[in-house]
């Protein structure tokens, strides 16, 4: 039978709206005040995002087939991304360009072209390739077996896999990639995505092999304890770089480990949020439901709501930290109440928020289809 994954949803949806606030931090215009925050949801929310689009993506793949599941992700991704860019994006850098100069801060407000619909990209990007990546997944893993326990096999491909895309991401791609003509329109994006690769291959190996889904989704209280541990490294690496810095030392190798340390503590953060939620959330919950059901929607109108809300509120005089909580919130409850009350109602904004012409028939990266799996 197939059940739903009730507390992936959670962990999926919990991961946006901690999002939210992440661009709410924008609040202190670039003068860091709200650091704190960008690090806290940078340590292991876009993990998740992948960790979790991987898992469902094969799940969808094998269930419907590889034509049709490219196609609906095509328009699922494509669509969306298109309406970020093109219709929201320019409000967006209007508000938030007026506000940065509003509060003075000496900074100004800069973003990628492509604002967050990157991970809609970078995503379409990584379902363009699915297919190989499953069948090298499998060949490789079958191939160390001849050499080590199929559970070491995984480990090695896997931990090969994070080195190569760190390596590439960091050093190898940026020694050449900048002298190629028109590249600043997408070298960001290209970086981007080889960096967040190894999450969206480590959901893969969670579908692909049932162990390795059941040991992410037990053992909360373990799982949690080595992640505390990681923290707690994370902060004792963090002053050796300030301190050979300081020296004036030279910091490649150390620089490269905290790359590579980056990855290890964002991958057990999002275990361990798997596990907890498995043993806790794993019950269809309502506020979870409208979580989950409106979390596409939410992530694609919620900077444009972040940007007008700062705006407004910075002009009526509200203090910076109501202005950072109250944007985030007003764009939570924005964007689920836009989902229910016009995306969800109407074909046209289905098609255009959602990627989805049928609501409710497709398969979106946070649609209740891809949230289930037999057992």
């Amino acid at each position: 039978m197939e059940r739903r994954l009730y507390h992936l949803d959670f962990l999926r949806a919990f991961a946006l709206f901690i999002g939210v606030f992440y661009r709410s931090a924008h609040a202190d215009a670039g003068a860091g005040d709200y650091d704190f925050v960008r690090d806290a949801s940078g340590a292991f929310r876009m993990a998740c995002f992948f960790l979790i689009s991987g898992y469902f993506s094969v799940a969808l793949i094998e269930r419907k087939g590889t034509l049709p599941f490219l196609k609906g992700r095509l328009v699922m991704l494509t669509v969306p991304a298109l309406v970020c860019v093109i219709l929201l994006a320019p409000f967006t850098a209007e508000w938030m360009a007026s506000y940065y100069s509003e509060v003075n801060t000496g900074k100004d407000f800069k973003m990628f072209w492509m604002y967050h619909a990157w991970f809609l990209f970078s995503l379409l990007a990584y379902t363009l390739v699915l297919t190989y990546t499953v069948r090298f997944s499998k060949a490789s893993v079958g191939w160390l077996t001849k050499f080590m326990p199929e559970n070491s096999a995984r480990i090695v491909l896997f931990a090969a896999v994070v080195v190569v895309c760190a390596l590439s991401y960091k050093v190898i791609l940026p020694s050449f990639m900048w002298d190629i003509p028109y590249i600043h329109l997408v070298g960001l994006f290209i970086l981007i995505s080889v960096q967040h690769f190894p999450y969206f291959l480590l959901g893969v190996f969670m579908f692909l092999w049932r162990d390795v889904y059941e040991k992410f989704n037990s053992g909360y209280i373990t799982w949690g304890l080595v992640a505390l541990v990681c923290i707690a490294g994370s902060v004792v690496l963090s002053l050796v770089e300030d301190y050979y810095r300081g020296a004036g030392v030279e910091l490649h190798f150390i620089e490269f480990f905290a790359i590579i340390y980056e990855y290890l503590l964002a991958i057990l953060l999002s275990i361990f949020l798997c596990a907890f939620g498995a043993r806790f959330l794993d019950k269809d919950f309502w506020i979870v439901r409208a979580m989950a059901q409106s979390a596409y929607t939410v992530y694609v109108v919620h900077f444009v709501i972040v940007a007008f809300l700062l705006f407004v509120l910075q002009r009526i005089g509200m203090p910076m930290d109501a202005r950072m909580l109250l944007s985030a919130v007003g764009a939570c409850l924005g964007g689920m109440l836009f989902h229910f009350a016009v995306v969800k109602r109407f074909k046209l904004t289905s098609l255009l928020f959602n990627g989805k012409l049928n609501y409710g028939s497709g398969a979106a990266g946070t649609n209740r289809a891809g949230s289930s799996i037999k057992v």
